[in-house]
């Protein structure tokens, strides 16, 4: 027979809380979940994929006052960032730009070359997303992008945002209908797979406009190449990160970093010059 556990004369629960049963426990989070979903069906900028590049620009644009929301496939963030070098806790940034926005975060950095540092991936990826929800960005795990919003404009169309749908409910097969973010700008920072970029492809039936793969590795090369092609695909979509190296053919660099914060800095400066000017 198993012995209750007694429960000490002094609990350190506040009584006020015990007076709340499981039924008003769950209104409770049903109406904040509310609240917070409806704060994002309309925002300056969206934002699918909370790697670094997609953390680093939703810090810098919400850090501008602009209302941001980010997407993210996965239960977490860091998208590929999280793994460091082949699930080595280790990732490497090289100095100026990159180390600096991470030293802003509060990450540890450890010289290992001249110019070029060491860091903790997990502890990388989890600050800048502290910085990106400090700034005020929201950050919503565990959602698909599965479609965009294209509205005409002119003789062709503009993005205008995000469809989503609830991950678990994609890779199930399931057919649920989705529901909508509308943005100003819509950056897609998915990572390996350009998930935005393949959808307006497929959107539009425009051969030009599609995701061609990496070129093979040529680390330094491919660091400078992602920030100089980080910008505006098709009018309302950016793209920053390993998303623009898939669409541009890019080299891949591999667990080297600074690219990513680069390019996320780098998409935030366009994306909030570009709304100032609407």
């Amino acid at each position: 027979m198993v012995n209750a556990v007694q429960a000490p004369e002094h609990s350190w629960l506040p009584h006020n809380v015990t007076s709340l049963r499981e039924g008003a426990l769950a209104a409770l989070i049903i109406r904040k979940t509310a609240e917070k979903l409806t704060s994002i069906t309309s925002v300056d900028v969206a934002i699918a994929g909370a790697g670094p590049a997609g953390l680093t620009a939703a810090w810098l644009l919400a850090e501008k006052g602009l209302r941001v929301v980010v997407v993210e496939h996965s239960l977490g963030v860091g998208g590929g960032m999280r793994g460091g070098s082949m699930l080595m806790p280790v990732g490497l940034v090289e100095d100026g730009l990159p180390a600096e926005l991470l030293r802003r975060a509060g990450a540890r950095l450890d010289r290992v070359a001249d110019g070029l540092y060491a860091v903790d991936p997990t502890e990388a990826v989890v600050k800048l997303a502290a910085k990106a929800i400090d700034a005020g960005a929201v950050i919503l795990p565990g959602l698909h992008v599965e479609d965009l919003i294209l509205w005409r404009s002119g003789s062709g169309y503009r993005v205008a945002g995000l469809v989503i749908n609830l991950s678990p409910v994609v890779e199930a097969g399931w057919h649920v209908d989705p529901i909508y973010i509308e943005a100003r700008a819509t950056i897609d920072a998915t990572g390996h797979d350009a998930e935005l970029v393949k959808l307006l492809s497929k959107a539009l039936g425009d051969s030009s406009i599609r995701v061609r793969g990496t070129r093979g590795m040529d680390v330094w090369e491919g660091e400078k190449l992602v920030v100089e092609y980080t910008g505006e695909v098709y009018p309302g979509l950016y793209a920053a990160g390993m998303a623009v190296s898939e669409t541009y053919q890019l080299p891949r660099m591999g667990p080297v970093f600074g690219g990513m914060l680069a390019s996320g800095a780098r998409v935030a400066e366009l994306v909030a010059s570009r709304l100032s000017e609407q």
